[in-house]
């Protein structure tokens, strides 16, 4: 039978995919191995080898097109199968998979027997004569109701299904009542006559607003919900009051107004990529779920350009070129190992916090106009020069879009560097499921205070964002400090079983 090829689940969010181009055609021969599309998930470009060999049959999903995971993408036509199994398995996809069921017989009695097949096709035989109608059956009636005074009214019932009697509509109407903005005492909740005078008889009692504006008390609290300025209402009430179905109509054409300026103002739209659908729901929730909260540090930063300098020159070409997000990531691993209550998650369904093993620090990149960040694993007790060579490998892999689900996966803590474009401060929003991340801005010249004396210095602001649920403001505080001592005093930073200059 033919394989059917569906839109796999590339990494544990997935939830839909992108086809950015098929590498086969239909009629090509497929090996096991050979890659058959290129696909975009919410984590990275990859490449979906065939699992199967066969000849294309049929693309079902176009190049460009995005389907949700298990959604048929292609059929493969395996070895020895012509191309009319591939129609007849099609045509059967197409069809009910589940026949319907014969009726069982209850427990204890023999099976009915099998209704009989219909005999084969014969000449027309002549028609019998017409048999009268049978009588149509009486319907049941309901018991009659007791004995006594009883009150019948007929109803008639608008497009809003809202019931009340002839009278109550007809002066409705006359007094431009909105009967959805009535509550009736009539059977079944039905509006009578006398719900409409005490209604009328509220209204009149019921002073203008403080702006003059008269309404309806259903109107008002409207309209204080979406904050509506009644002023630009216009009322058909009675006494010209606004009422609800005039609220409801002006923010109908409200809406129209507003769409016909949006299609008037858009130059255009831009298709949002798998990892920037994952990106905003991430952050969605981020912010719906962990309570926020910011401190920030000035750092000075002669000493650390020093350092960075001089472990550049001795390495000459042997080891990486070491630049201060190299000396960020190896002070923060330093400091997480020292604090490790910050290298945590709240776990909601257990209720509790979960301490990580591994230091795992991801570096925010921006990759042609979209944010990934990819993750440095295993951070603990690693040289600055080994966290180099392999944040230099990701990020180079990152601009390739050549990074795979596993180079963003069990991230612990993240960077996020914007000092390169001159930003001052700013916070970044904590990565879910992590419990903090730290913002980074640029190196500039600022004056300090010195032993008394106002110096100029080398200063960058270091932002930390905190999930409340996890950190408390003395832990952080103690957190950040231990990053600030790092990079103030950085020669720790190149620890690495060599001393400096030997």
């Amino acid at each position: 039978m033919p394989k059917q090829i569906r839109m796999p689940k590339l990494s544990d969010t997935m939830e839909e995919g992108r086809l950015i181009a098929w590498r086969k055609k239909v009629g090509d021969a497929v090996k096991r191995g050979e890659v058959l599309a290129e696909i975009e998930t919410d984590k990275a470009d990859m490449e979906f080898e065939a699992y199967t060999e066969g000849t294309l049959a049929q693309i079902v999903v176009d190049a460009g097109a995005t389907v949700p995971v298990g959604t048929l993408i292609a059929v493969l036509r395996l070895p020895g199968e012509s191309e009319d199994a591939v129609a007849a398995a099609q045509g059967a996809t197409t069809q009910p998979q589940t026949p319907a069921r014969e009726p069982q017989a209850p427990a204890g009695q023999a099976p009915a027997t099998a209704p009989p097949r219909p005999a084969p096709a014969r000449a027309p035989a002549a028609p019998a004569p017409a048999r009268p109608a049978a009588p149509a059956q009486p319907r049941a009636e309901l018991p009659p109701p007791p004995p006594g005074e009883r009150v019948i009214a007929h109803f008639a019932a608008d497009d809003d299904r809202i019931r009340a009697t002839p009278r109550a509509r007809r002066l409705a109407e006359e007094k431009s009542i909105d009967l959805s903005e009535v509550t009736g005492s009539g059977p079944g909740g039905s509006i009578l006559v006398a719900d409409l005078e005490s209604y009328l008889s509220q209204l009149e009692g019921q002073p203008p607003d403080s702006e003059g504006v008269r309404a309806t008390p259903l109107a008002l609290k409207m309209a204080g919900e979406r904050g509506t300025d009644l002023e630009a209402v216009k009322g058909s009430g009675p006494g010209g009051r606004i009422t609800k179905s005039d609220l409801l109509a002006y923010w109908k054409r409200e809406h129209a107004h507003s769409k016909e300026r949006e299609a008037v103002m858009v130059r255009g739209t831009l298709q949002l990529s798998q990892k920037r659908k994952a990106l905003i729901r991430n952050m969605v929730r981020s912010k719906a779920e962990a309570p926020h909260f910011y401190i920030q540090m000035d750092v000075a930063t002669e000493a650390l350009r020093n350092l960075r300098d001089a472990l550049n020159r001795e390495a000459g070409e042997k080891r990486p070129r070491l630049t201060y997000t190299h000396l960020m990531l190896k002070a923060a691993a330093l400091a997480l190992e020292r604090h490790p209550h910050v290298n945590a998650t709240y776990r909601s369904e257990e209720n509790d916090i979960a301490l990580y093993d591994a230091i795992n620090i991801g570096l925010a990149v921006d990759v042609q106009d979209e944010l990934v960040a990819p993750t440095v694993k295993d951070c603990q007790g690693r040289t600055v020069w080994q966290l180099a060579e392999e944040a230099n490998s990701l990020i180079q892999r990152a601009r390739m879009r050549k990074l795979q689900p596993a180079d963003y996966a069990d991230g612990t803590f993240t960077i996020s560097n914007l000092g390169m474009f001159g930003v001052d401060r700013f916070y970044a929003i904590i990565t879910p499921p992590q419990s903090s991340i730290l913002s980074v801005s640029a190196i500039a010249e600022r004056p300090v205070v010195r032993e008394g004396r106002i110096e100029i210095g080398q200063v960058t602001t270091l932002g930390l964002s905190v999930d409340h649920r996890v950190i408390d403001g003395v832990r952080a505080a103690q957190f950040l400090a231990e990053i600030k001592r790092l990079l103030e005093a950085p020669r720790e930073l190149a620890q690495d079983g060599h001393a400096l200059g030997s």
